[in-house]
């Protein structure tokens, strides 16, 4: 039997065992990909650590996935991963460029790839629109599409939520399904705009006219990482949390995340994380544009590692990092974010940078990784690019 037959069989027993644990987990439901006459680029907007598993449910045609090399990592499932599910493996701020070529020679081959081309879940529950590079990328394959959109996903287990999931209701939407030949008759930024339109989703919209239940513990736990300046006083590092509340230890700002994902409490002028975000990227860049050459950001016992190409972590230092406008500094390393070509954030704790070559990570249990992150933005110069967002 050859490679494929043993795939297909063991994607149909995994999709299989999938099924009744998403139904358990999260609730969820979906509706299907029709049967495809030929090969199929899935492209989905990231919510969760399980919309792969989602997709998987919602297609029957066996698919390879693209998945970012962090979870090859893992301990428990990251052998699993790499040696059975033989994924295409992405480093999270590193470079895409082989990633993309197995992806071409997989479609090309004649099999099916699924990505969630955010590369990323988000933050405040917005999704990130797609670059024009990927409707580039689908007019290369020469493929057909399928464009699929998660919701309900980013209230579950939101990016900075610090490993507490919630329990609530997730759905899967095949929203469209173009030929190759439809393909072909358009323009890459014609197929960018359809990717964009097609799996576009803004959590708290939704739930505004849902309201499905989230149940949880900790429901705060973490927002204090991305959500650091208090909108009613302006200092900046003084939010705190405890369990579902969140406070300024400054001002009078006292709030509680619900089961809803809203915030609600004493001298809040916002009632959910995105606009709160929102608010803070342009307050952040405004101050970082007006300060002067002292440290943005001090941190200490931060762990620095290098990670190596067979997915394993090497601590070279835990010491103090002080972080400037143009440069981290860390136990005799300095890393200037202007040489620095792919930098990128996992969870809420944890910047991934390339530098010389070198695959570094930057991590500690209350590291304000979004902070490191928007300073290599704005030396970019790309922090109006949406599909820039970290």
């Amino acid at each position: 039997m050859d490679d494929k037959k043993v795939y297909g069989r063991l994607y149909s027993l995994v999709r299989a065992a999938l099924t009744p644990l998403m139904k358990y987990k999260y609730d969820f439901e979906t509706d299907y990909v029709p049967e495809m006459s030929e090969p199929f680029l899935f492209l989905s907007n990231h919510t969760t650590e399980d919309d792969a598993f989602f997709s998987a449910i919602a297609t029957r045609q066996p698919m390879y996935f693209v998945c970012a090399d962090h979870l090859l990592r893992n301990k428990v499932y990251g052998k699993i991963f790499q040696y059975i599910i033989n994924p295409i493996p992405v480093p999270k701020g590193g470079s895409t460029l082989t990633a993309v070529r197995k992806m071409l020679k997989r479609l090309r081959a004649g099999d099916n790839v699924y990505m969630c081309y955010e590369g990323k879940r988000s933050y405040h529950g917005e999704t990130m629109p797609p670059s024009a590079a990927l409707g580039a990328l689908v007019k290369k394959a020469g493929c057909a599409l399928v464009t699929y959109r998660v919701v309900g996903g980013y209230f579950t287990y939101p990016r900075w939520a610090r490993g507490n999931t919630r329990r609530g209701h997730v759905e899967g939407k095949v929203v469209g399904v173009y030929s190759s030949a439809e393909l072909a008759k358009m323009s890459a930024d014609e197929i960018t705009e359809i990717i964009r339109r097609d799996t576009y989703e803004n959590a708290y919209e939704t739930q505004r006219e849902k309201m499905w239940e989230y149940k949880g513990h900790d429901l705060a736990k973490g927002m204090d990482l991305v959500a650091f300046i208090c909108p009613n006083c302006g200092r900046e590092d003084t939010i705190k949390t405890d369990g579902n509340n969140f406070y300024c230890t400054e001002c009078s700002l006292f709030g509680e995340y619900d089961n809803y994902g809203f915030l609600h409490g004493t001298d809040l002028k916002f009632d959910n994380l995105h606009s709160w975000m929102r608010w803070i990227e342009t307050e952040f860049d405004k101050r970082i544009k007006a300060h002067d050459d002292s440290p943005v950001y001090v941190a200490d016992a931060i762990e620095l590692y290098t990670m190596d190409e067979n997915y394993k972590n090497h601590t070279v230092t835990v010491d103090r990092l002080t972080v400037y406008k143009d440069k981290f500094v860390i136990g005799g390393y300095e890393f200037s974010l202007s040489d620095v070509p792919f930098l990128s954030v996992l969870y809420g704790n944890v910047v991934l940078f390339t530098y010389n070559d070198i695959y570094y990570g930057l991590t500690a249990e209350d590291f304000k990784a979004w902070k490191c992150a928007r300073l290599w933005h704005l030396i970019k110069g790309d922090t109006d690019d949406r599909t820039k967002e970290i």
